[in-house]
């Protein structure tokens, strides 16, 4: 039996990323007000992210103009931190970059060889590691992991029905 894989090493370049308000400028479109709002992250340079696991060496880069919504942190649980912390920012854009982006990360970097549940699993450690390098605590970086990982395992579960069993 093998070994549930693991994360050895993780890093991003540049180490200073250029993560800015997504602000709303007057003559934006009502659209484009409600997207931003709920998108209020962008990304002003491009960044390169290699991950080494216990099986696989990868990496991706994440373009200039990503936006993403920062961490999903419900209200209630806002005594962890909310969803606009910047300790959260790096590893929320570095996750939700890889859920919008799983097909083409499962097929193109990862060559196919890993299952929907498997590569749930390494975005959560991916996510956790992320956290953990920029400054979150282990303890809170592994409750945060665990729940993110227990919400795709609801969202992907529904993927997963439709998009691979044909």
């Amino acid at each position: 039996m093998q070994n549930k894989e693991e994360i050895t090493n993780i890093f991003y370049f540049p180490a200073e990323t250029d993560i800015r308000e997504n602000v709303i400028e007057f003559g934006d479109s009502d659209t484009l007000i409600k997207y931003k709002i709920k998108h209020p992250f962008k990304l002003f340079n491009t960044v390169t992210v290699c991950v080494q696991t216990t099986k696989r060496n990868f990496s991706f880069t994440i373009s200039k103009g990503f936006v993403w919504n920062g961490a999903d942190i419900p209200r209630f649980l806002w005594f962890v931190g909310s969803r606009t912390d910047n300790q959260f920012l790096i590893s929320s854009m570095i996750h939700d970059y890889l859920l919008n982006n799983k097909f083409q990360m499962m097929n193109e970097n990862l060559n196919g060889n890993i299952t929907p549940n498997k590569y749930r699993r390494l975005t959560s450690l991916i996510f956790r590691e992320i956290l953990k390098a920029t400054g979150t605590n282990k303890i809170k970086a592994n409750v945060m992991s665990f729940f993110v990982d227990c919400w795709q395992r609801l969202v992907f579960s529904r993927i997963n029905t439709f998009t691979f069993h044909t």
